[in-house]
């Protein structure tokens, strides 16, 4: 694959998906209406050397699985350009909170939407505006208006603490962390209350966003 890295001044759009004829007729449309601007990675190819400020990167779900989705979260939260992230083909079996962890997020669409809807939505992006599905909106707005320089990245956390932050990152439950490390219930839910108090963090979702942001 070759990345043409001559970036116009606003940006190059991305699409993040698997190569196939659909995608290939999308990377069409989206040429007709970008000036030729857009892009293909193939989504399993993890890489943020490509990107610059303002690009758009347009991440199709359903090409993506929950491995190199995470793994897609973590390299973008340690980048310092200033893309926009998008992100298509969700389902309504979507986890909201999943949903929102993608770093610079901008848009969310579900797969009821057609190709100009998603155009459109991409235009509206560019025009610095948020496009989220009402379900989700509240939800995702509340998130991305987290203040993130409120939280206390330089904190030193215990192997104990790092062990459960990790587990949060693949979503389990405090059940299912206290089985997985041998401890009791209770002991999981004290631990959370202190690594909440010690992040600066007011729950799960914040406590993901800190760990993607500041953990290897």
């Amino acid at each position: 694959m070759t990345i043409d890295n001559n970036h116009h001044d606003k940006g190059v759009l991305f699409l993040i998906t698997k190569p196939s004829l659909q995608s290939g007729l999308l990377l069409t449309a989206l040429k007709k209406q970008f000036y030729n601007n857009s892009q293909l990675i193939e989504s399993h190819i993890i890489d943020t050397t490509p990107f610059a400020d303002n690009d758009i990167l347009l991440f199709d779900i359903a090409a993506v699985d929950d491995d190199a989705a995470q793994h897609w979260c973590r390299i973008l939260s340690r980048s310092d350009k200033k893309f926009r992230t998008i992100i298509f083909n969700t389902t309504q079996t979507s986890q909201y909170r999943d949903i929102s962890r993608w770093p610079n997020l901008s848009a969310a669409f579900d797969t009821a939407i057609n190709e100009q809807q998603l155009i459109d939505g991409i235009h509206n992006v560019q025009r610095g505006e948020q496009c989220f599905p009402k379900a989700m909106s509240n939800y995702i707005i509340q998130q991305l208006n987290l203040s993130q320089p409120k939280w206390n990245s330089t904190v030193a956390l215990t192997y104990r603490e790092k062990e459960i932050l990790n587990k949060l990152r693949q979503g389990a439950s405090n059940l299912e962390i206290a089985q997985l490390l041998f401890i009791s219930e209770n002991t999981v839910k004290t631990h959370l209350y202190n690594l909440f108090k010690k992040l600066a963090v007011k729950n799960r979702t914040q406590a993901v966003f800190w760990a993607d942001k500041n953990m290897r």
